[in-house]
């Protein structure tokens, strides 16, 4: 269960930053912020007001009596915290009453400040990086904590070495969600599309390879060195951590506040995540290997843009030269045919003539084109003497007595084309080189008989009626097979068909 300090409903510390006074609230908490990184930890109400006067942000109308108001309703919203000023001496009693205090940022704002202070700079710089001597710091640090011996080691140095791993972790998935996001944004793609960005693909590209190579040089090295690192260890391992750090004197630390349960579970998830990171979970891919798919899925997008800026400056280069060489071309042609010719094949046809036909009357392989029966189509010009007929539609009626009468024409068509392959088979063979003058569709029916036995390695292949044939090359020499409309040559090839078929 996470444990929440502040409600999600309302943040009160956040209220500096959102209220009407915002412009007068956020300087002073810039102030306070400022002089805190200065190692000035308290500031007076008289400096803050000076600051404030200096940049213009208020007008002499505002006293310090309205700035004293504005300070505790930041430190009613816990945004800063006041102490007594003991340094000051009080003269009048008026200064006694009032009780001079300083005033210091809370660390919660503290931390929300930084954020702010990157964020007003995040669209003037690129953010992130894919670090890939990370990947080696990485693979160090879990070496490292792997060879521990627990005995003989200082809780200091395990510490050492835990935040060394940690921090190499977090700053690989911080800054490569960032570079990437980077990448993806609309002001990056903006530029992909600009003619500057050849000049830096090949360094972009040069610098996702380099890191995907050692990504891909350490990822399966850390994920083995993380597997063989036993739960027992990192127990104990965590154990002398929470030792060690409940044993540094914290002034502001209350001891009952101190939850080793807490901190356990907290080190005991930072060390699934790193394992979640590298090792491959129950059916679900590691964050590296989805890393490793978003950078090269950004090399592939930069080329892709690259490749149509290239193709548009091709597009708009200077063609003179070309047509020099092309006027030339015609000029050497001795005839307009000539030049005819040699246009149609720069530019293409220009008067082109379309000749369509009707499906094809049959769908069987063994008759030829120009065995069919081919109607004749007439063309008219298009021309104001020829009116453009509609075309009609018409519909094919399925008649049942025809489809039978097809059907038995081609069982009887296929059973005389078997019985004439059976009669070429002598003692369960087919050689070639002794047929005589065969029929077409013997012709293709070898020559589907060889596809199907050359695709096997054992050269066995059916014929179309369901015989199992080997296919045997006899000699390397070429023959000559005899058919009614020609002459083919072919190797010297020997179907054996097996017996009880």
């Amino acid at each position: 269960m996470i444990l929440l300090k502040y409600q999600l409903d309302t943040v009160s510390i956040l209220k500096y930053a959102t209220t009407e006074k915002a412009y007068i609230y956020r300087p002073i908490i810039r102030f306070l912020y400022e002089q805190y990184e200065s190692f000035n930890h308290f500031s007076k109400p008289k400096e803050i007001l000076e600051f404030l006067r200096e940049n213009s942000i208020i007008d002499e109308s505002y006293q310090e009596s309205e700035l004293y108001d504005d300070l505790k309703r930041l430190e009613n919203w816990e945004c800063i915290i006041s102490r007594q000023d003991k340094e000051l001496v009080y003269y009048t009693i008026e200064e006694f009453k009032n009780k001079r205090l300083k005033f210091q940022i809370t660390p919660p704002v503290y931390e929300i400040e930084h954020t702010l202070m990157k964020l007003d700079d995040l669209e003037d710089r690129l953010t992130g990086a894919l670090e890939s001597r990370e990947f080696e710091r990485i693979l160090k640090g879990v070496n490292t904590i792997a060879n521990i011996k627990l005995d003989e080691t200082n809780n200091d140095i395990l510490l050492e070495n835990w935040n060394a791993l940690m921090g190499s972790l977090g700053n690989l998935r911080r800054n490569s969600v960032s570079y990437l996001a980077h990448l993806k944004s609309e002001r990056a793609e903006k530029l992909f599309e600009t003619q500057e960005f050849l000049i830096y693909k090949e360094k972009f590209v040069d610098y996702l390879t380099k890191f995907i190579l050692t990504m891909n040089r350490n990822k399966h090295k850390i994920a083995k060195i993380i597997s063989n690192i036993s739960e027992e260890f990192i127990n104990q391992y965590i154990e002398r951590l929470i030792d060690y750090i409940a044993s540094i004197p914290n002034p502001t630390l209350n001891p009952k506040e101190f939850s080793r349960e807490k901190m356990k579970r907290d080190e005991i998830n930072r060390w699934a995540e790193l394992k979640r990171w590298f090792v491959r979970g129950d059916g679900s891919e590691c964050d590296v290997e989805i890393l490793l798919k978003q950078t090269e899925f950004s090399i592939q997008t930069m080329s892709r843009y690259a490749l149509r800026l290239s193709e548009v400056k091709s597009n708009n280069q200077n063609r003179k030269k070309d047509y020099e060489v092309l006027a030339s071309m015609f000029y050497q042609c001795e005839s307009i045919q000539d030049a005819h010719k040699l246009s149609a094949t720069c530019f293409g046809v220009v008067h082109t003539k379309h000749i369509y036909a009707e499906e094809k009357l049959t769908d069987t392989q063994n008759e030829e084109i120009w065995e069919q029966n081919q109607k004749t189509f007439t063309t008219t010009p298009r021309n104001q003497k020829y009116s453009r007929t509609k075309r009609i539609k018409s519909y094919v009626k399925a008649s049942v007595k025809e489809r039978q009468e097809q059907r038995e024409e081609y069982i009887k068509n296929r059973e005389k084309q078997r019985e004439v392959l059976e009669s070429l088979i002598v003692d369960n063979k087919i050689v070639l080189d002794d047929l005589g003058v065969v029929d077409p569709f013997v012709r293709k029916s070898i020559l589907t008989w060889v596809n199907r036995g050359v695709q096997n390695k054992k050269r066995i292949g059916k014929t179309d009626f369901g015989k199992t044939f080997h296919l045997l090359v006899k000699s390397e020499r070429k023959i000559k097979l005899q058919c009614n409309d020609g002459t083919m040559e072919i190797p010297d090839i020997v179907f054996e068909f097996e017996t009880g078929e």
